[in-house]
């Protein structure tokens, strides 16, 4: 993908209307953008559905991106699931994506492994890739936990 602007959210919060007018007119830097969106699940983050889970905003966001960047047929966005290996996390993650793809989501799902720690993450991150390889999805790593640990604001 050529260079672009990312925007990485849970996709919880709905784009501002000076947000969606930045979008559009964005004058000199009308490069492509790109959200990268990372559902908390329940399951493997506690996070209640209701609270987390929010197609229709991540359907807006994906709007605006094919329009934003109605000159590129490059991806708009992805859906990034942290993951473990217990079966009921993705059965939840895959309840959750289809409800993305209703609503025409259709961006390329990474898993990652659970873990705030190199540790952590190197005790389930050979299952839960070979999980996710089995089902179809890419695997990617939690940058920022190999490099700052389990900091705020990382």
């Amino acid at each position: 993908m050529p260079s672009c602007i990312t925007w990485e959210t849970n996709g919880t919060q709905a784009l501002t209307d000076d947000f969606k007018n930045m979008l559009m007119n964005r004058g000199v830097w009308n490069i492509p953008i790109f959200f990268s969106v990372s559902p908390k699940l329940w399951s493997v983050a506690g996070e209640k559905r209701e609270k987390a889970i929010k197609p229709e905003l991540v359907q807006e966001y994906n709007w605006m991106a094919s329009h934003a960047n109605h000159l590129t047929k490059s991806p708009h966005g992805q859906l990034k699931f942290v993951m473990g290996p217990k079966k009921e996390q993705w059965e939840e993650m895959e309840e959750v994506l289809a409800m993305f793809r209703k609503v025409g989501v259709a961006w390329p799902v990474y898993v990652m492994p659970v873990g705030a720690t190199v540790e952590e993450q190197e005790a389930s991150a050979g299952e839960v890739a070979e999980i996710a390889f089995k089902r179809g999805y890419n695997v990617s790593g939690r940058l920022h936990c190999y490099l700052f640990g389990n900091a705020i604001g990382t």
